[in-house]
């Protein structure tokens, strides 16, 4: 079951890029960076030692760029439990994608005074000797991770500065637990209320998002009164106590499947000069293009330092996204080199389409229709069910011929037809709104530790009072946003204008 349908079939037919489709102006550049930047900040399986072949069938070698290619195999250790015997282990632990996720790399990107992190005069990563970026996490990233870990480790530094200025008995080693504490989260607030809600974009969701975090009775009322009520009234962070239902907290196979994005990236990133003065809409004029490939590990790190943050947050802005769609697989990812956790290049490329499809069914994944009935929703009995694209139609019959129990999970996630307003399919989001609420819920440091003791009172007060990404770029770049940014959120393309002013609360508007 694991080669049927073959896997780099799959990825040739249904996933590989004919032409690139974007997602218009509601996700840019920076919001599939930012996705990436919490992968790397949440997943990475452990592997065996041995390796494994994929070859092309003869029906789709001509259309591969890779012919062959040898990976690792997931490790399956026991899991201790009488149901499910066997799982896989993370590598990776929670808010490591700036700090690290050993003692190793803990140690290597801190300065140990005031506790702070290493950084680059520039505002970019700092390098070492072998051009390696220095963040908590290297492996398979590109300069758009980068950017994000440069900006999150400066927003750590700053709030080492505050809390020194405010609690001058602190030492190195508080400060940087305390910023730590506050940085890690900031960015899972930002990742809840401002980009979900771009990635979801209705005012159901907007909703939903914030009721999360602040519950229904709202910010204000939080702000004031504190944490009132349960997870409902008041939100799941800051609830008394963790709650884990009863299961101990992990993230599921299926809640990686369902971040297979990789259809968001473009095949250039559309530089944008900045020595111009802005366009319509705060909009700079397009300068040069860069190759996505030209921007990947230890390439990419020396590529950013010759284009400079500024030049890059702003030119990524501008930018669309590429939208989640069949046929919309960079080609460049077929086609990849992949890295250690050290970020050195292994000598084998790979498939990357072509892998995701095998790493689901490997790691026992349900298929799409199996999948939604673990979700409790109704499976597809044929392919129309699924698309009225009849080009994908004939696609899909093609491939898994009347099979559709065979529907392989993220072909199924990118063929569904989308909900207005959504830049995923129904299927994952379902996913996601589980594990965004688990995500906090069973943390103590949102849960019972979400407080002034914990954070202090200057911590927690930088919490409350950032609220998005556009907060975090106007605290450290307050030029670029006032001058290249016409959008409310830092994830949507720059040059759209802010939604117009709606005098009816949001709680009580009707959904379109």
């Amino acid at each position: 079951m694991l080669k049927k349908p073959d896997p780099m079939v799959v990825a040739t037919k249904l996933l590989a890029r004919k032409k690139f489709k974007d997602t218009g102006k509601q996700f840019n550049m920076i919001a599939a960076s930012w996705i990436q930047f919490m992968i790397h900040d949440w997943i990475d399986h452990m592997e065996e030692t041995q390796q494994i072949e994929l070859v092309a069938p003869k029906q789709v070698a001509n259309q591969c760029p890779l012919k062959s290619f040898k990976f690792y195999k997931t490790k399956e250790v026991p899991t201790g439990f009488w149901e499910i015997k066997s799982g896989t282990l993370n590598i990776r632990t929670p808010w490591c994608a700036i700090y690290g996720s050993n003692e190793k790399r803990l140690h290597k990107v801190r300065t140990f005074n005031d506790g702070k992190l290493r950084i680059s005069e520039d505002g970019l990563l700092l390098l070492d000797q072998d051009g390696t970026a220095v963040s908590g996490d290297v492996r398979n990233s590109w300069a758009g991770v980068s950017i994000m870990q440069a900006l999150f480790i400066k927003e750590h530094n700053a709030v080492c500065d505050t809390l020194k200025r405010e609690y001058r008995n602190l030492g190195d080693e508080e400060l940087y637990r305390h910023a730590r504490l506050v940085t890690s989260a900031v960015i899972a607030k930002v990742h809840t209320i401002d980009w979900t809600v771009e990635l979801l974009k209705t005012d159901t969701l907007l909703a939903g998002m914030r009721a999360n975090w602040y519950g229904l009775l709202g910010k204000s009322f939080k702000d004031k009164f504190g944490h009132v009520g349960g997870a409902i009234l008041g939100g799941v962070v800051g609830l008394k106590k963790p709650e884990n239902h009863g299961v101990p907290y992990s993230l599921t196979e299926e809640f990686v499947s369902v971040y297979r994005m990789h259809s968001l990236l473009p095949d250039h990133l559309q530089l944008r000069d900045i020595s111009a003065a802005p366009g319509s809409h705060k909009s700079p004029p397009s300068a040069e293009k860069i190759p996505l490939p030209s921007l990947i590990g230890r390439v990419g790190e020396k590529t950013s330092s010759g284009i400079g943050f500024i030049k890059l947050m702003v030119s990524m802005g501008h930018q669309a996204s590429g939208a989640l769609e069949p046929w919309n697989y960079p080609m460049w990812l077929r086609d990849l080199v992949a890295q250690d956790v050290e970020g050195m290049d292994r000598p084998d490329h790979v498939d990357l389409a072509a892998l995701e499809v095998y790493r689901d069914r490997e790691r026992n994944v349900a298929r799409y229709n199996e999948f939604r009935r673990g979700l409790l929703m109704i499976p597809i009995s044929k392919w129309e069910d699924l698309t009225d694209d009849q080009e994908v139609i004939e696609a899909l019959q093609e491939v898994y011929g009347d099979e559709v129990e065979e529907l392989d999970l993220l072909v199924g996630l990118m063929a569904e037809k989308k909900i207005t307003g959504f830049a995923i399919s129904e299927t994952a989001f379902i996913i996601f709104l589980v594990m965004a609420t688990r995500r906090l819920e069973s943390d103590r440091f949102f849960t019972s530790n979400f407080n002034e003791e914990t954070y202090t009172k200057k911590g927690f007060e930088w919490v409350k009072t950032t609220e998005s990404l556009k907060d975090v770029l106007d605290r450290h770049y307050p030029e670029m946003t006032a001058k290249w940014m016409n959008s409310a959120s830092a994830f949507s393309v720059w040059d759209s204008p802010p939604p117009s002013p709606n005098l009816i609360p949001l709680l009580f508007r009707v959904p379109k």
